[in-house]
């Protein structure tokens, strides 16, 4: 709708916008998903891992002469704008139309991200089919609206919001998946079901000694565990694609651990940061916070945290002992979310509230009894 007021020779405008987009996300054979493709040009961004896992891309290559393998080392570490440029300068020599052209992500989180802000740019913006082949990008990365690159220390500080894109799932990507990957991805599960889901917390605990096991999530049982995730993650983007309202319970797990993944990748001496791992122990502080105060029962309390123990996600990390980097993580969320805390802690197993108080003294007894506790 488009509306005119004002005087008649200093009018102003005020233009209506709405934008309707079905994404689409579903469990299928990435191999039949491209063989039913025909006669438009296929550029598949690939990890090279996952290419000498998977000789299905390179028989389907072999067959198709519109489809192109693009073999992609991206890892956290070097999403930066070098990547995002190189991935960019393959779009425009291959002649990537801005419509009917298929471009695919083949990957883990970084390579989805990386390659779905590259999307979201050229020719101000094409289609983008992420197929993950992780735990952490089937969970996490790849059915989220947004994109990103780290830029100077700070992880996804440049991206978009990208909603032209679909998601293939195929669980059998993940083969040769090592167990320490897999760990990374039951960080973001642990998130959600502490967070938002008994139901899901109940299920990782009944399946808790298959978790990491690939062939898992093969099976019914592992595919219900995963479509849950989703479902649950979804309900949060559904209705604020764009973040709009900054009351977000999925931020659980982002408040203090975006600057520490960053800096134990650069700080030499410390063990360098998955960010599955740093999640889950941002989960726990957010936690022990909760339980401090008086919101969250011993019992559930404990329960957590005894399922963030059973995971071993990597918990003594001396860079977690660096309270002042916590909180400047922290401090940067505030500005991200408006200035405002939004510190989403759990007030039960699937149960929420947000506090808009919390200060850097009580976020350091917190950290320093979790790391006693850790230590018992």
């Amino acid at each position: 709708m488009l509306t005119i007021s004002g005087e008649a020779s200093f009018p102003s405008f005020q233009m209506g916008v709405e934008y309707k987009r079905d994404i689409f996300i579903e469990f299928c054979d990435i191999f039949l998903y491209l063989n039913k493709i025909k006669n438009v040009k296929k550029i598949v961004f690939i990890d090279p891992v996952v290419l000498a896992n998977q000789e299905g891309f390179l028989e389907i290559e072999n067959s198709d002469n519109n489809l192109i393998l693009v073999p992609t080392n991206l890892q956290e570490a070097n999403k930066d704008l070098d990547s995002l440029k190189s991935i960019l300068d393959v779009l425009e020599t291959q002649g990537v139309g801005r419509r009917g052209d298929v471009v695919c992500a083949v990957g883990g989180g970084a390579l989805l991200d990386a390659v779905a802000l590259a999307a979201s740019l050229f020719r101000r913006g094409i289609a983008v089919v992420k197929v993950p082949t992780t735990l952490l990008g089937i969970v996490d990365a790849s059915i989220g609206i947004k994109t990103g690159v780290n830029f100077l220390g700070q992880r996804n500080r440049l991206g978009s919001y990208h909603f032209d894109y679909s998601v293939v799932i195929t669980p059998s990507l993940m083969n040769g998946l090592h167990r320490h990957l897999v760990r990374q991805g039951l960080g973001e599960i642990f998130k959600i079901a502490v967070i938002k889901s008994g139901e899901l917390f109940d299920s990782i605990i009944l399946h808790k000694d298959q978790l990491e096991n690939i062939k898992f999530y093969d099976t019914d049982e592992g595919v219900s565990i995963l479509a849950l995730c989703i479902k649950l993650m979804l309900e949060e983007l559904h209705n604020n694609p764009r973040e709009d309202n900054l009351l977000r319970c999925v931020d659980f797990g982002h408040s203090f651990s975006p600057l520490v993944e960053m800096e134990s990748l650069k700080r030499s001496g410390v063990r360098s940061l998955p960010h599955g791992f740093a999640v889950a122990y941002d989960c726990m502080l957010s936690a022990t916070i909760s339980w401090r105060r008086g919101c969250l029962m011993n019992s559930d309390y404990e329960k957590i945290e005894s399922l963030f123990f059973g995971f071993d996600f990597y918990f003594k990390n001396e860079i977690y002992l660096d309270y002042n980097l916590l909180w400047a993580s922290f401090v940067e969320m505030t500005k991200h979310r408006g200035g405002n805390q939004n510190l989403p802690i759990p007030i039960g197993v699937g149960s929420y509230t947000f506090i808009q108080d919390l200060t850097f003294e009580e976020m350091q007894n917190s950290a320093s009894i979790l790391n006693d506790r850790a230590n018992r």
